[in-house]
């Protein structure tokens, strides 16, 4: 019987632990521009030694969860995984050994929960083999937590000369988050208002970079369906849909669908709790 029939599964990582000493950062984040340890380079490293030895590697999902989150200063839409994977190592005696970890990703695509998978491999690799990753230590660095907006930081961006649209909406998401829509500020001249109020009338203010006419109207025409519908603007299809309902209304009161109030206004300008703006 050879030696390697005889190992447990102590044994052989013990054994890949004295093959692979460390694993070098060499692949490079094109976004952040920083050097990181890729799971390809980690599987690279340990797999043949793990093969050597007579180990096998299982994947066990014992959770995992999808959800989409918003990035970056357009607020893309991500794919966001979580994962929590116990890795069963066997060895050549089949004796096991588990590993429990979790992963995490975000994906534009569908690759989001692979790649969750992947990040959770790596870390049990790392971790189980107890493979030094020149990482700095999580007590060498300390974050204090930023204090919670209060109202006039968010009456100091509604009134930031150079906030776009797509800043202002933020804000009010924020603000609104928070509770604070309500709360009463004055402007730059110096007039109450509520919160809610000064961020309308600056999103109506601050130019949306759509072209205009002459006479300062929206050029639909020079705008597909796509743009009109992320303008908040009514599309080709719906505005022959609400031509239809308008003809059906006059002929027949009664009969006519009725459209939901609400779809006719912007979200943006919408106020929560029932308030109306001033």
């Amino acid at each position: 019987m050879s030696t390697v029939t005889e190992l447990n599964i102590y044994q052989a990582l013990a054994q890949v632990m004295k093959k692979v000493r460390s694993v070098a950062k060499r692949d490079k984040n094109d976004h952040g521009g920083y050097v990181f340890r890729g799971v390809d380079a980690v599987v690279n490293a340990v797999g043949p030694k793990l093969r050597d030895v007579g180990v096998i590697v299982v994947p066990i999902v014992e959770d995992s969860s999808y959800g989409t989150v918003e990035v970056g200063r357009n607020r893309t839409q991500m794919g966001h995984a979580q994962v929590t994977v116990t890795y069963r190592f066997y060895g050549p005696d089949g004796s096991h050994l588990d590993c429990r970890v979790p992963g995490e990703a975000m994906d534009s695509g569908d690759k989001a929960m692979s790649k969750a998978m992947s990040v959770a491999f790596r870390t049990a690799l790392l971790q189980a083999l107890c493979l030094p990753t020149d990482d700095p230590d999580p007590d060498g660095i300390t974050y204090e937590r930023s204090a919670a907006k209060t109202v006039e930081d968010f009456r100091q961006e509604a009134l930031n000369g150079n906030a776009t649209k797509a800043d202002l909406e933020r804000t009010y998401r924020e603000a609104n988050r928070a509770g604070l829509l309500a709360q009463l500020i004055t402007d730059a001249a110096g007039r109450e208002m509520r919160l809610v109020d000064l961020l309308i009338e600056r999103g109506k203010q601050v130019p949306d970079g759509l072209p205009r006419t002459k006479s300062g109207k929206v050029a639909r025409s020079k705008l597909t369906d796509e743009e009109k519908s992320a303008a908040g603007l009514m599309t080709g299809p719906e505005i022959r849909a609400h031509g239809k309902l308008e003809r059906q209304t006059i002929e027949n009161p009664k009969k006519a669908e009725r459209l939901d109030s609400s779809e006719l206004f912007d979200p943006f300008a919408a106020v929560p709790n029932g308030g109306e703006p001033s």
